[in-house]
């Protein structure tokens, strides 16, 4: 009786084994008989997360905790794809073959500073196009990585093991600048020769940036005008320096990449002791009062950024964030000085004689927007 069993298991097994391995290589046959004709062969489709999905959620880089301290050089900029919810991609794992140029063909082109319909946009709330409608004028405008913010010392996380933060070719003279009345703000585009544009490295940033150009948000009196808030303090005045990624060939190109731009921001606070001039080049603003204007200023007037912002050697905040105008490109890595420069009541008054085509140019500038879930660091 144990021997037929043992038969009848054996059989069985045989048939387990056999049965399957006939049927693959039916199958298989089947499919070399048609890959050329109306049976193609199907490749497997490799799966791209975007911003809004949420499944992908990680514990981050640093995980959770509780401390306002930390022993790292960490980098606010797009390197920690596990903690950042929001972020475009994940390099190492979704796109493992493909080029960091080529993201720019999944992404959405950029937008100029104009409305969609041509419209363009308004810093005064109760116009269509104010700041709180800036969504509907470029969508991103309304995404969770939106600058400026509240910026809180205290609440801040501190960086110990920091990279020193430097401004390379400061001292370096263009041959002019160009300077505009853009309609929202005064802007300072420096022509420079091959090899002289200065870049900023170090700190929260991985490569170098390339300086673009500067401009100045102010507002109609001294309580307000900064984007940003320091400690629930709003300054009269804004400074920001643009910066894009020597990895890409311009400004226009690195924008609209996860990791192309750098802005510097620096706070203006009056000085009040006398109204001697601290800030020579601000002569020049008369030359663009008329909105829409601009005007040149040839190389025996350039100024350098030294004479702008000084030594880099002021503490600041870094955080995750974007363009603070349409179209509201969240591809920033902020670095924004807790010492703010000085400038007199009457330099601060050039300023607010400039004009747009609707009245006077000021309180250009953006309310403070949601932190969400990012973190702001303190160097």
């Amino acid at each position: 009786m144990k021997i037929a069993k043992l038969q009848r298991q054996w059989v069985l097994l045989n048939t387990l084994v056999i049965l399957p391995w006939v049927s693959c290589q039916r199958l298989d046959a089947h499919r070399s008989s048609h890959r050329n004709s109306e049976f193609p062969a199907v490749r497997p489709r490799r799966a791209i997360s975007f911003r809004n999905d949420d499944t992908r959620r990680a514990a981050g880089l640093f995980g959770d905790y509780d401390s306002a301290e930390v022993d790292y050089n960490p980098s606010p900029s797009r390197g920690r794809f596990g903690y950042n919810r929001d972020f475009y991609f994940d390099y190492s794992r979704d796109l493992p073959t493909t080029t960091r140029r080529s993201l720019s063909l999944v992404r959405e082109r950029p937008r100029s500073n104009e409305a969609a319909g041509g419209e363009e946009f308004s810093y005064r709330e109760k116009d269509k196009n104010g700041p709180s409608n800036w969504d509907k004028i470029a969508p991103q405008c309304g995404g969770k990585y939106q600058s400026p913010i509240m910026l809180n010392t205290s609440s801040a996380l501190f960086v110990r093991n920091k990279r020193p933060l430097q401004l390379i070719g400061q001292t370096n003279l263009p041959q002019s600048i160009r300077l505009q009345n853009d309609g929202h703000s005064a802007k300072f585009t420096y022509v420079w020769r091959n090899g002289e544009r200065p870049y900023i490295r170090g700190g929260p940033l991985k490569t170098k940036y390339y300086f673009e150009q500067f401009h100045f948000h102010w507002g109609a009196n001294s309580s307000v005008g900064s984007e940003h808030v320091l400690d629930f303090h709003r300054y009269p005045m804004e400074l920001h320096l643009l910066f894009y990624n020597a990895l890409y060939s311009s400004f226009e190109e690195a924008r609209s990449e996860v990791d192309g731009l750098a802005v510097v921001g620096l706070f203006y606070e009056l000085y009040e002791v006398n109204d001697e001039p601290l800030n020579t080049w601000t002569r020049f603003l008369q030359e663009i009062i008329t909105p829409e204007s601009e005007f040149t200023i040839q190389f025996i007037d350039t100024f350098p950024l030294y004479d702008l912002i000084g030594d880099v050697e002021w503490p600041y905040f870094s955080y995750e964030g974007s363009l603070t105008t349409p179209p509201c490109l969240e591809t920033v890595t902020w670095i924004v000085s807790a010492k703010p420069l000085l400038i007199t009541p009457r330099e601060i008054r050039e300023f607010r004689k400039i004009r747009t085509r609707n009245g006077p140019m000021v309180n250009n500038y953006r309310p403070i927007q949601k932190l969400y879930n990012r973190r702001v660091y303190r160097y």
